[in-house]
């Protein structure tokens, strides 16, 4: 092999070496300390992955919330470990390392000034220090560390590893184009690239394409006719990647996704989820500063040092001044990941976990920016500095971080249980629960219920998994459900009893069970209505049909008064405890759009108990600004409930009416064991 063919395959071993350890390591404590929390995100990764993995169709077997080429991208490590829930958290963790140890490399080669022979090291370096020693030295003096890497709930490090997949593409099609003049192969395969990421997730794809605009405008805007056969290529280049990956997971009929993923999802999940304070959402330009404000010191830093490098090489690249490949380059992947972390905040709801993805380019800009200067005062440090024992100490590091961690785990676990469906270990006490699932699915097999008829969860969890089952709605899970349609099709499943079972979060579990039951109180209003509690465990509450009639309901007096054009109060009083259903009927004009979230905040005996585990922003939640709405009230004898309803941007509410009944409050704290429960269930229903 020639020298430089060499060095440049062990420059490249050196860190894949190294991600392979870490990810080994990781995996090793995935074994004993796999999270067993539905509500996090370990379960919309699985679900996704698993339909995916069977090559069934997205947008009517399933919807993939997280996405569609991310997703796929996880699939060959979640297949060669077996599709089972630890192989999902093992892909997402592998790919994660990945694209933060390709994010350092980046930063690596965007700095001309460390030579090729020693970037890789440079790289192992990089990663130590953001990953380990920096994190251990900030969180120290008790400051959030951005730099992780952990995948978190919906892969948010995953979406913004997307342009450092994609800069060697970039860097490859933009010197095929300036060198060789040829724009309809590089602006085609840099097309195919960017149209592949596209799909990716809206919030990391749709950047990607907008960035490598100005990237390829920066380095060929002198030569227009260049630049415009490089745009038309890179254009329908995006365009046959995206609808070939498109309509080979649809299987030719994209418009189920299309319609959930830019109509349902994109209207819905603006109100839906947390936090819902008027500082949270942009409404308009006066309102970016907001950013910043609910954001942490080092992201929210690390994001304004990289937008203004990147406008500052923007700046330098019109005058003619830099190198046009890097520069460009910088332009493209620093504007992509600002766009990853703004159109989220933007689109949705701000949250500093957002401005994380910043952090690593961030930091750096200013030495990317700067290169004159680094390499005169570089230049003689590079030929004097012995890189090789600072790698070795950082591997070191790395590994014994890692290590240490793994036995921390394995000494502390009470874990003994390997449950084959999850791919980990689990309590004793938890594989009792997972067997007495397996027998109610064993017994459902032999009475012949469809396997997607058997088990509606609120949350998919490893009860799912172990039971076997596939989920009678193409969303999984209710947070899911987005959209009028897709609550009412879900909601549905229940009303008509068209499953054998449901689980829900338990009350005493998570105080965001309260905000979901609030939320998509239709659901819960007829899930008691037609199901009852049978058993519990932990975290999760199982529902069979009810036996009896319908429950009993005590009708209620209900009061709507106006407290300013945008706000109304709800009065609710009752000679009884229970929950009550508040039918709001409104009448217009009314504010809608986009602006006009509603949100109610709560006055209760319920919200009055002190000590208890709240939902973030308690009691406030967001519901559908419709003009025919089902609130949930808990009551009590001589208390008045109050539901005030806000509209987001102080626009009219209009005038409203409402009635209101009271059903019994079901208690599920008493209920027995998953196994005694399910073991009672079946031996009832033998008879």
């Amino acid at each position: 092999m020639p020298e430089r063919l060499r060095g440049r395959a062990y420059g490249w071993a050196a860190p894949a070496g190294l991600a392979a350890l870490i990810i080994a390591l990781r995996g090793a404590s995935l074994l004993y300390s796999h999270s067993l929390n539905s509500i996090d995100g370990a379960m919309q990764t699985w679900f996704a992955l698993d339909h995916f993995a069977r090559g069934e169709q997205l947008g009517t077997a399933f919807q993939s919330y997280l996405g569609v080429t991310m997703v796929l991208a996880l699939v060959p490590v979640f297949t060669a470990f077996g599709q089972t829930l630890f192989a999902s958290t093992l892909a997402a963790n592998a790919l994660v390392v990945a694209g933060s140890l390709a994010g350092c490399y980046a930063v690596v080669w965007l700095i001309r000034p460390i030579p090729p022979r020693a970037r890789w090291q440079v790289t192992v370096l990089l990663a130590f220090g953001f990953y380990y020693a920096a994190r251990l030295a900030v969180e120290a003096v008790g400051l959030p560390y951005p730099a992780t890497f952990d995948p978190g709930v919906s892969l948010r490090p995953l979406r913004g590893a997307l342009p450092f997949f994609a800069l060697p593409v970039f860097v490859w099609a933009l010197r095929r184009v300036l060198r060789d003049g040829r724009a309809l192969l590089g602006g085609g395969v840099l097309g195919l690239a960017v149209g592949a990421g596209l799909l990716w997730s809206n919030d990391a794809g749709i950047p990607l394409v907008l960035a490598a605009v100005p990237g390829l405008v920066m380095a060929l805007y002198r030569q227009s006719g260049l630049l415009a056969r490089t745009l038309a290529a890179f254009a329908l280049g995006v365009a046959a990647s995206a609808s070939a990956i498109l309509l080979a997971v649809t299987h030719g009929s994209p418009e189920a996704w299309l319609q959930y993923n830019f109509r349902d999802v994109a209207g819905d999940q603006f109100w839906f989820f947390a936090p819902w304070e008027r500082s949270t959402r942009i409404l308009g330009p006066a309102d970016l500063p907001n950013i910043l404000r609910h954001g942490e010191l080092l992201s929210s830093a690390s994001l304004i040092v990289l937008v203004v490098c990147v406008v500052w090489m923007t700046l330098r690249r019109l005058r003619g001044r830099g190198a046009p490949v890097r520069g460009s380059a910088f332009i493209f992947v620093g504007a992509s990941v600002i766009g990853t972390a703004l159109l989220p905040q933007i689109g949705g709801h701000i949250g500093a976990e957002y401005n994380a993805i910043t952090f690593v380019l961030g930091v750096c800009a200013p030495l990317i920016l700067f290169q004159r200067p680094l390499l005169r005062w570089g230049k003689p440090l590079w030929q004097r500095l012995r890189l090789m024992p600072l790698v070795a100490l950082a591997v070191l590091g790395v590994i014994g971080s890692e290590a240490v961690h793994f036995a921390q785990v394995r000494a502390e676990t009470e874990r003994t249980v390997y449950d084959p469906a999850l791919g980990f270990y689990v309590t004793p006490r938890y594989a009792e629960d997972l067997a007495a699932m397996r027998q109610l699915a064993a017994a459902w097999e032999a009475e012949g219920v469809p396997a997607n008829r058997r088990l509606l969860s609120v949350y998919t969890s490893s009860l799912d998994v172990a039971a076997g089952i596939q989920s009678p709605t193409p969303v999984g899970s209710l947070i899911h459900a987005l959209g009028p349609n897709n609550r009412a099709a879900f909601t549905a499943l229940v009303s008509e009893g068209r499953v054998a079972a449901v689980t829900t979060i338990a009350p005493d579990f998570s105080g965001w069970e309260g905000w979901i039951t609030r939320a998509n109180w239709p659901f819960f209003r007829v899930l008691a209505a037609n199901y009852r509690p049978m058993a519990r465990n932990d975290q999760q509450v199982l529902w069979v049909p009810s036996a009896g009639g319908k429950r009993s309901a005590t009708p209620a007096t209900c009061r709507v008064t106006s407290i300013a054009p945008s706000t109304l109060a709800i009065d609710v009083a009752a000679p009884v405890s229970g929950w009550a259903t508040v039918t709001v009927i409104r009448s217009p004009p009314f504010a809608t759009g986009r602006s006009a979230m509603l949100t109610v905040t709560e006055s209760s005996p319920d919200t009055a108990r002190q000590g208890e585990e709240r939902w973030a922003d308690f009691p406030r939640y967001g519901i559908a600004n419709a003009p025919r709405l089902a609130l949930f009230a808990p009551v009590a004898p001589g208390t008045t409930t109050r539901l005030t309803l806000d509209v987001l941007d102080g626009a009219a509410i209009g005038t409203a009416t409402c009635a209101a009944e009271v059903s019994p409050a079901i208690d599920t704290a008493a209920l027995p064991s998953l196994p005694a429960g399910i073991a009672r269930y079946l031996a009832e229903e033998a008879r």
